[in-house]
Formats: structure tokens, C-alpha cells, sequence
């Protein structure tokens, strides 16, 4: 028999944004394949506001859960967990914790946290986790340790503790057309770029091998995070925060070589998935955007693999671009990033896609003009894998102006 259980009382998100008709409904507006992950988005909210009561000064919000805050309604995806960064100690966060599960004491099993520990010890220094039961209206089942099964879900909080907290900025409390009842106090896009950056590092401090199905997760979380008219800013601000970040991936990513290494495997990394379609991982990484779009994905955001290793391919010349500033070029992605997104934008609408795609293959490395299947594919993502933001010029006119024999153009 199960244990169906109503709502607290005292949530700070209103009552009707979980009721199982309000889901359902904005689910099926929005295109989701599964209403139980956007109730799951919803309880993120609502155990980051309890967060954001009792410690507003000491508390950001941010991966997966602050990203959609950023983003238009449209592109908003489902998430499970959520991420906190705070200025407590790991006795002050604990012991708020205790405090909230103490206020929902009646609602027991509901709304208790406890702490969670990995099979292994995580690297990342401040990284503490708790998992807690919500209520759920849509029917989700949990077994509890007695064998009991309630309607509920389990929901992870990530806290990361730091000395210091990020600017924040508070953002409008609606989600998939859900209204939140208050505004998150989230850390700024430009930090989030740089977070989600270096989940694409496969081969330093990006999403582990046993972790390989968040990879476009967290690919089409900066994508949406890059359709801003503030992007500029905001690149600006994440090539600031890139080495910051690294470091705090462990002691072994502390330093200047370290930060090095970790730009130069985003670079093989992204390279490796801008051709993703093509390649011995195409089955895999499908794979794992089948399961974005079942679990997480509106309708409307749902694109083929081609569309995918573009993606993968403009935040290629990203990192490029961030390699300059960080390295101390004087040119600045404030002179640069509008050039290319420009260009980009030019060949989306170019009246001669096909011959355009032809030209820029004869521009690539030998591996990569080899392979025929390139002879096929968007030019907008052959245009990514080529720029290296000292042959803008020479790019520009082959697009521009249709030049079809271009001259020698370095990459690298």
C-alpha cells in the first residue's frame, strides 16, 4: 500500500505550482516528455528558497537549476538535483538544515535532510551532500528503509562551500511558465558559462566516463546560456572565472600549467564531439541525447546530432577565444566574439550553403579533410572548427563575398 501524503502548508513556492494539474498542463505546453522531472524542478526551487530565507547573505544558486532562471521559457529544461554555494561551514549548513527539517517535523518522511555519503570521496574540497524526500502529487514512488512506499521523490542538494561568494543577481521566480512565489538569488550567467565549460574537459576535470550521459545536458545548459543580446559581458566574465574554477577542482588543478592543460583538453574534447555525428561515439552520444530529450528537454529544443557537434563546435572557438584573453592577448572577446558570431549568423542565411561548405572543407587540417562525410555537413559548424580569431578577416571574405579559391588560412 502506498502513502499518499498533501503538501505542506508554509512553502514558500504557492501550492498550486505542484498541484498534478498544473504540471501536467505546462508540460504539455512546453513540450515535455515526462511531467515528474519539471515537479522535480519545482522542489529544487522550493528547497533553495527555504536555503535562501534562513541565509540570503551566505547563499548562491547555481548549476543546472540557476541556468534556466537565465533563459527563455522555451529553452527552460527539467533538472532533479540542485547546486548551492555558501560562505557556511559545513557545522552552520548542517545544523540549517536540522533547523528546516525540525519546521517539517509533522511532515515526516517529508522534507528531512540528511547527509549523504559517495561510495568514494569526492576530490572537490567544500563539496558536502544531502538528499531529502519531497511530496509528490504526480505519483512518483519511494521506498522507504522499512519497506514503506510513499509518494515521493528524492531529491540531492549539492552545498559548496567557498570563502567567498560570487556577485549574485536575482532572477524572475517562473520556470516552464510555473510562477516560484520569489526570486532566486543566483549567481551571474558569466560564472555559469564558465561552470558548464568545463563539464566538456573529458580529459581533465569535465563530466567523468561513468557520468558520459550528462555531456549534452550540460552542452545545451551553455547554449542557452550563449542566446543573450549581454553575451559579451558575460564571455567576459566566465574567461575571468575559468581559472578560478580550475582550481577549485582539486589541489592537482591549482596553477598556471594546470589551467593550461584543462584549455588545451576542452580543446580536444569540443573537437571531438563538433564531429560527433561522424565519429566511433555517434551511437553513445545519441544515445544520451535521447535520454536528454525523454527526461529533461521542451519540445521545441529537441535538434539532430548535427545540430548538437554545432553547438559543440562554436564553443570550441569560445575556448579559442578565452585561450587569448587568459594567455594575455591584447585583442579582447569584446573585439573579436561579435566578428564571428556575425559571421555565423551570414552563413545560417547564405544563399549558396552547399558550395559554401565545399570551400571551407578544403580549409581544414588533413584529418578532418579526409573525412568525406564533412563534405556534407553545415557549413556553420565547419566555420567554428576553422576560426582561430586571426583569419576573421579571411573567413569574412569568403562568406561575405563568395571568394571560392581562398588563399592558405592558419588554424590551429
Amino acid at each position: 500500500m502506498t502513502m499518499a501524503k498533501g503538501l505542506p502548508s508554509n512553502l514558500i513556492v504557492p501550492p498550486e505550482s505542484f498541484s498534478a494539474e498544473r504540471l501536467t498542463r505546462q508540460a504539455q505546453e512546453f513540450g515535455y516528455a515526462q511531467a515528474n522531472t519539471l515537479e522535480a524542478l519545482i522542489w529544487d526551487y522550493e528547497l533553495y528558497a527555504q536555503l535562501q530565507q534562513r541565509a540570503s547573505k551566505s547563499c548562491r544558486l547555481k548549476g543546472g537549476a540557476a541556468v534556466q532562471l537565465y533563459v527563455t521559457g522555451g529553452r527552460q529544461r527539467a533538472s532533479i538535483d540542485i547546486d548551492v554555494l555558501t560562505t557556511l561551514s559545513q557545522r552552520e549548513m548542517h545544523q540549517m538544515l536540522e533547523d528546516i527539517s525540525n519546521a517539517y517535523s509533522a511532515e515526516e518522511p517529508y522534507l528531512q535532510f540528511v547527509l549523504y555519503i559517495p561510495d568514494e570521496p569526492t576530490a572537490i574540497e567544500g563539496l558536502n551532500s544531502y538528499t531529502t524526500l519531497a511530496p509528490s502529487s504526480l505519483g512518483q514512488k519511494w521506498h522507504l528503509e522499512d519497506g514503506t512506499l510513499v509518494e515521493a521523490r528524492m531529491i540531492k542538494v549539492d552545498i559548496h562551500e567557498t570563502p567567498s561568494l560570487p556577485h549574485g543577481e536575482s532572477r524572475d521566480g517562473v520556470a516552464a511558465g510555473i510562477p516560484l512565489g520569489y526570486q532566486p538569488l543566483c549567481v551571474r550567467r558569466g560564472y555559469l558559462i564558465a561552470e558548464k565549460l568545463l563539464t566538456q574537459a573529458r580529459g581533465t576535470v569535465g563530466v567523468p566516463d561513468d557520468r558520459y550521459q550528462d555531456l549534452p545536458k550540460h552542452l545545451y545548459d551553455l547554449d542557452s546560456l550563449l542566446l543573450s543580446t549581454e553575451v559579451v559581458e558575460s564571455l567576459e566574465e566566465a574567461s575571468d572565472w575559468l581559472p578560478m574554477l580550475i582550481g577549485e577542482q582539486g589541489k592537482q588543478w591549482q596553477g598556471d600549467s594546470s589551467v593550461e592543460r584543462v584549455l588545451d583538453d576542452l580543446e580536444t574534447s569540443l573537437l571531438n564531439l563538433a564531429i560527433i555525428d561522424y565519429s566511433d561515439e555517434r551511437q553513445r552520444y545519441g544515445s544520451a541525447v535521447q535520454r536528454l530529450d525523454t527526461l529533461y528537454l521542451p519540445g521545441g529544443s529537441r535538434m539532430r546530432l548535427h545540430q548538437w557537434a554545432t553547438m559543440a563546435a562554436r564553443t570550441l572557438g569560445i575556448v579559442r577565444l578565452f585561450k587569448l584573453r587568459i594567455m594575455g592577448e591584447e585583442k579582447t572577446i569584446q573585439d573579436l566574439y561579435p566578428q564571428a558570431d556575425r559571421l555565423a549568423g551570414e552563413i545560417r542565411s547564405h544563399t549558396e550553403a552547399s558550395k559554401l561548405t565545399r570551400t571551407l572543407c578544403e580549409l581544414l587540417p588533413d584529418p578532418l579533410r579526409r573525412m568525406r562525410q564533412l563534405r556534407g555537413s553545415p557549413p556553420e559548424r565547419l566555420f567554428w572548427i576553422l576560426v582561430t580569431w586571426e583569419n576573421l578577416r579571411e573567413l569574412n571574405e569568403i562568406i561575405s563575398e563568395g571568394k571560392q579559391e581562398p588563399s592558405e588560412i592558419p588554424w590551429k
